[in-house]
């Protein structure tokens, strides 16, 4: 009989599965909310830590960690391309930000809602 073998046999994993379940609800929240920027960024953010914490004292992650980074890192590069894709219409259409301004202002001068 070996007796040293048992404990590495015993060993269970060590995982934490409500990190996991926290980190895809995350990662789906941070889908579903991908144009509302800082909502999208700062859930796709904390379901890429709660992944990478969830996998405790093991050397890999589980699968569902493995999927909610990804999906989180999916989010947040949509929600990135979502700004600099409105920054370069708005550059686009009215050639500067400051003329955009401009076209603003004077809407809201004509609609008599501006300061």
């Amino acid at each position: 009989m070996k007796f040293g073998n048992l404990s590495s046999e015993m060993q269970t994993d060590r995982r934490s599965l409500p990190m996991t379940t926290a980190a895809v609800v995350l990662s789906v929240l941070a889908v579903c909310t991908v144009c509302c920027i800082y909502v999208s960024f700062f859930c796709g953010v904390l379901g890429i830590i709660l992944a990478l914490l969830s996998k405790g004292g093991e050397t890999t992650m589980s699968p569902s960690a493995k999927t909610s980074c990804v999906v989180s890192v999916a989010a947040i590069v949509l929600s990135i391309l979502l700004v600099v894709g409105s920054f370069l219409t708005l550059i686009m259409e009215y050639g500067s930000i400051e003329k955009f301004w401009e076209a603003y202002m004077e809407l809201l001068e004509t609609y008599n809602i501006g300061p």
